[in-house]
C-alpha cells in the first residue's frame, strides 16, 4: 500500500493595488516596513474586487482599479503559498491618504516618491516586479521561493 502523499502548504490568496500620482506611490506602514496597499480575498470576491476594498480601507483612497500590473506567487520561509495580484488603479477622490482598516494593521499610508523604491519599500516581490511595470507597464508573472532565496532588495 502506498504511503499517504503529505498535504500541500495552503495558500493564501490576496490583491492589492499600485496607484501612482504625481511621480509617487500610495504606500501603507505595517509591521515595522512599507508595502503596497493589499490584502485578503473575501469569499466570493474578484481578485480586482479585493484590490479596491482594501486600497479604502488601508489607505482611505477610494480607487479605480484600471488593469492587471503583476502576479507574484510567493513561497514563504513557513512553506506556505501565497499567490498575489496587483492591479494598476486610480484614485476617484482627492483626498489625503489616511488608514481606516478595520483589521488595525495599517500604522500609516501615504505617497512615497518612486526615486526611493528600493530603500524604503524593500520587499523583492514587490519592488522587482514594480520595477519592472513601471518601465513598460505589461503585467508579468513572478515567483519566488523565500526559502531560498534573500525577501529583500539590498540597496
Amino acid at each position: 500500500m502506498a504511503a499517504p502523499r503529505e498535504a500541500p502548504a495552503p495558500h493564501d490568496l490576496a490583491a492589492g493595488v499600485v496607484v501612482i500620482q504625481d511621480d509617487a506611490i500610495l504606500a501603507v506602514y505595517e509591521k515595522g516596513r512599507w508595502g503596497l496597499p493589499k490584502g485578503g480575498s473575501e469569499p466570493g470576491e474578484f481578485f480586482f474586487e479585493t484590490a479596491s476594498r482594501e486600497a479604502e480601507e488601508e489607505t482611505g483612497v477610494p480607487v479605480e482599479v484600471q488593469s492587471l500590473a503583476f502576479t507574484s506567487e510567493i513561497r514563504g520561509p513557513d512553506r506556505r503559498i501565497y499567490l498575489q495580484r496587483f492591479y494598476h488603479a486610480t484614485p476617484t477622490e482627492d483626498v489625503e491618504p489616511a488608514p481606516s482598516d478595520p483589521d488595525d494593521e495599517i500604522e500609516e499610508a501615504a505617497y512615497l516618491p518612486l526615486s526611493e523604491l528600493g530603500s524604503t519599500l524593500t520587499y523583492r516581490p514587490r519592488v522587482e516586479p514594480l520595477r519592472e511595470w513601471l518601465r513598460d507597464r505589461k503585467p508579468r508573472h513572478y515567483t519566488y521561493d523565500l526559502t531560498s532565496e534573500p525577501s529583500h532588495v539590498d540597496e
